[in-house]
């Protein structure tokens, strides 16, 4: 039936597209699927079809973008039929250069590269290959947000696909509890066809890492606090702060930005006065340039992503870092192992930003503020290690929400597009934000086809 009504969109185990989609994943476990085919729509009347025949064969599906979720079954399936939404890929931009049409299988690599001659961006991704659909409906953090917000929150408008097949839009103006639903509800509505992202100008940017040695961590934590302490003035600044450990050491990375390309602005001159170190590659340049440098090496890994987050305390972030440096040790044997403990801010000038720009699914507001995001990072080769690896972050990830919580400090929010299968972020918005989501689904998809035939991604009716 699909094959009757797209044709050679759909292609079959053995040939070149079907390898080509199954093979090109950001994770083994992800390409380690087998669908029973893929569909590879070019518009939004191709996903419409699409979802029609599913639907009504109660074909279980996945749906994917970018392919950078590491879990298995996030955006490929085992004998369902994957949509692999890589060629709806469209960007353009309005003539008076303040909104971008972008499509969900577009990379931020690609984006910037078509409004760099511009001298435009939007709030998105940080990495070249991110896919912009997951990044968007999960949330989305961006060397703006600080001024702008989550890139959720920049997003003026969706086309989407719902279960009926039926082709709506979804903006402040039109369908927005729909619009609302979509900043952070993920995958449950339906499929997205196209954002319209508010865009904005800019040029260069100075930045790039600061490599120290890990005994320069008492001051890199001080220095990360005091960053992130209520509104800070400089809000063209951002950080992400990591600690890496692989061939048995650990070295600290400060990725730090200024989209204003004046070198070493005051609210980053604290972490380009640590010593020792040992590398620096802050320059003036691109942010495609920049968005590369944060991009992990192309090598075929077994992944996993895990987070939670807390209130701003020096005491937590303390605790945290020791608990993770003295976890390294069980990891050591895993072959190629790359793990890595990442602190992000989530400052009050975010949460101001956020608020002002008609509402998301988040959960998180100014007086949430300011937290601190953590993502645990793990590279290895052999599945024969996957749980000790799950074993080693599940227990890190208690650990430090026990600290939190212990301190006063502790947060429900969990970053949709870090979380790993094992945890629940949509609970973590809060009891109001899921039921409202809740309504969203059962209005626009009534059948709950979002919620039993995708079973990829974080569901509603947990």
């Amino acid at each position: 039936m699909l094959s009757s009504k797209l044709g050679s969109k759909v292609s079959y185990p053995a040939s070149d597209a079907y390898r080509n989609s199954t093979g090109s994943y950001w994770s083994q476990q992800e390409d380690a699927l087998a669908p029973s085919c893929v569909v590879t729509p070019t518009d939004s009347q191709d996903v419409s079809d699409a979802v029609y025949v599913l639907k009504s064969s109660g074909t279980r599906f996945a749906i994917r973008s970018g392919g950078h979720t590491a879990f298995a079954g996030s955006a490929n399936i085992n004998a369902g039929v994957t949509l692999d939404l890589r060629s709806l890929a469209q960007i353009s931009v309005s003539s008076d250069g303040t909104r971008a049409t972008i499509g969900p299988g577009a990379t931020w690599g690609q984006v910037y590269q078509v409004l760099e001659p511009m001298n435009l961006t939007v709030v998105g991704g940080r990495v070249l290959t991110v896919g912009v659909g997951g990044l968007l409906l999960g949330g989305g953090i961006s060397f703006f947000s600080s001024r702008k917000g989550f890139g959720c929150d920049n997003v003026l408008s969706f086309e989407i696909v719902l279960a009926s097949g039926t082709v709506v839009n979804a903006s402040q103006n039109e369908n927005a509890d729909l619009w609302r639903a979509l900043r952070g509800g993920s995958n449950n509505f339906g499929i997205v066809t196209s954002f319209v992202l508010a865009s904005f100008s800019q040029s260069l940017l100075w930045g790039g890492h600061v490599y120290n040695p890990v005994s320069t961590a008492p001051q890199q934590l001080s220095a990360f606090t005091n960053f992130n302490t209520a509104s800070k003035e400089d809000q063209y600044t951002s950080l992400i702060q990591t600690f890496a450990y692989t061939q048995g050491s650990v070295v600290v990375v400060n990725a730090i930005h200024n989209a204003i390309p004046t070198p070493n602005p005051p609210a980053l001159a604290p972490f380009t006065a640590i010593e020792p170190q040992l590398f620096n590659t802050t320059r003036i340049s691109s942010q495609t340039d920049f968005v590369a440098e944060e991009t992990t090496a192309d090598i075929n890994l077994r992944r996993s992503l895990m987070t939670t987050t807390f209130q701003n305390d020096l005491d937590v972030l303390t605790s945290a870092f020791s608990s993770w440096n003295r976890s390294t040790s069980e990891l050591a044997p895993v072959a190629d192992i790359v793990y890595s403990l990442t602190y992000e801010p989530i400052g009050m000038d975010l949460l101001v930003q956020s608020a002002i720009r008609g509402g998301n699914s988040l959960g998180l507001n100014p007086r949430s503020g300011p937290l601190v995001l953590v993502q645990l990072y793990f590279g290895w080769s052999n599945s024969t290690d996957d749980a000790l690896v799950s074993r080693v972050g599940e227990k890190l990830i208690g650990d430090i929400d026990n600290a939190a919580l212990a301190k006063g400090k502790s947060s429900t929010y969990k970053y949709l597009n870090y979380a790993d299968k094992s945890q629940d972020p949509i609970a973590g918005y809060g009891k109001a934000s899921k039921y409202n989501l809740q309504a969203v689904s059962k209005k626009y998809d009534p059948d709950r086809v979002f919620q039993n035939q995708v079973p990829g991604g974080f569901k509603l009716f947990m």
